[in-house]
């Protein structure tokens, strides 16, 4: 049974990634059909568009998605429920969808994904701001780009206004600063920290790996 139980006007932090370590988005297609499956889950409650007439079966209003970020053996979400069972429900029918489309396409069959998505409740309106940071600084960290807008599958580019979708809601994070500009300067404040973090962590990780071979 899962640790944590989602509870109505809260906010969690979602993370998964691919079993073994391996790559979940192997071309472009894949983001763009993740994302898709999301927008159509939202606004469907179906990860096809087969129910687009139903507008009845729509999740999004039992869960709203503030940020994003697809990375290439992993993804990160954050999400808001409203409404019992708001993020389980999205969370079985996006992994679970997204599970079958690339099995199908890569003539794998199995387990996906490392685990059920992981989960962590936000506990203050600091530590929310200071999630959605980090998942909009992942590819940066990660050093895929230099600058997080740089970045087409994340929703940083939505946040600093370079891109409209109809799937994320900004305004909780963004009615906390005068203008998307200091927003994007929050972001970039800590570019330069994670990066050295990440550096740190992989310097230990190549020591321990040394350590073990004697």
């Amino acid at each position: 049974m899962r640790s944590i139980q989602f509870a109505n006007n809260e906010y969690y932090h979602i993370y998964n990634r691919g079993v073994d370590k391996q790559k979940i988005f192997l071309q472009y297609g894949h983001y763009s059909r993740f994302l898709t499956t999301i927008r159509n889950i939202l606004n469907t409650g179906s990860a096809t568009p087969r129910l687009f007439y139903n507008q009845g079966l729509a999740l999004k209003s039992k869960v709203a998605l503030l940020c994003y970020c697809l990375m290439p053996n992993h993804y990160h979400l954050l999400l808001h429920q409203t409404t019992e069972p708001g993020v389980t429900e999205f969370m079985h029918k996006l992994d679970t969808s997204y599970t079958m489309f690339f099995n199908k396409n890569n003539r794998r069959t199995g387990r996906f994904f490392e685990s059920t998505f992981k989960a962590t409740k936000i506990e203050s309106e600091e530590q929310l701001l200071h999630v959605s940071r980090y998942i909009h600084l992942n590819p940066v960290i990660a050093r895929l780009v230099e600058k997080p807008e740089q970045w087409h599958w994340s929703s940083h580019r939505e946040y600093v206004g370079l891109i409209s979708h109809d799937f994320c809601n900004t305004k909780p994070i963004l009615s906390l600063f005068p203008s998307n500009k200091e927003y994007q300067q929050f972001v970039l404040d800590r570019r330069e920290y994670g990066i050295l973090l990440k550096e740190m962590e992989h310097e230990e990780e190549k020591h321990l790996n040394f350590s073990r071979t004697f």
